[in-house]
């Protein structure tokens, strides 16, 4: 949280309001995933780690003030990251319909979007 909060100073108050959510968000998605998600004889791509959730930062923390200068689009950057991680690993529909029913519940709990 203090690395993502330092690098959020230079963005709007509303954006660093929002660092807190962010950071939740990405570490439930990681948990969440990492306890559901098992790796098995098919699934044997389904094997995540702290690297998964870095990944994830390393992607939000490309991005400049004159890219994000609202709520709305910080909560995509923040889905798009972690579908980017996550969800694009996914084998099969019904993983990739559960990764977007938590995604949403997500987005709606820690982003308020």
């Amino acid at each position: 949280e203090s690395i993502f909060g330092g690098f959020m100073q230079s963005f709007d108050q509303s954006l660093q309001d929002m660092v807190q959510g962010v950071v939740s968000g990405t570490i439930e998605v990681y948990n969440t995933v990492a306890k559901e998600l098992l790796p098995t004889p098919v699934r044997f791509v389904y094997q995540f780690n702290l690297r998964d959730l870095s990944k994830v930062f390393q992607g939000m923390l490309m991005v400049t003030p004159a890219k994000i200068r609202d709520s709305e689009t910080l909560a995509r950057l923040w889905l798009h990251e972690t579908q980017r991680v996550f969800y694009d690993r996914l084998i099969n529909i019904q993983d990739q319909e559960w990764f977007e029913g938590l995604a949403c519940d997500l987005l709606a709990r820690n982003l308020q979007q």
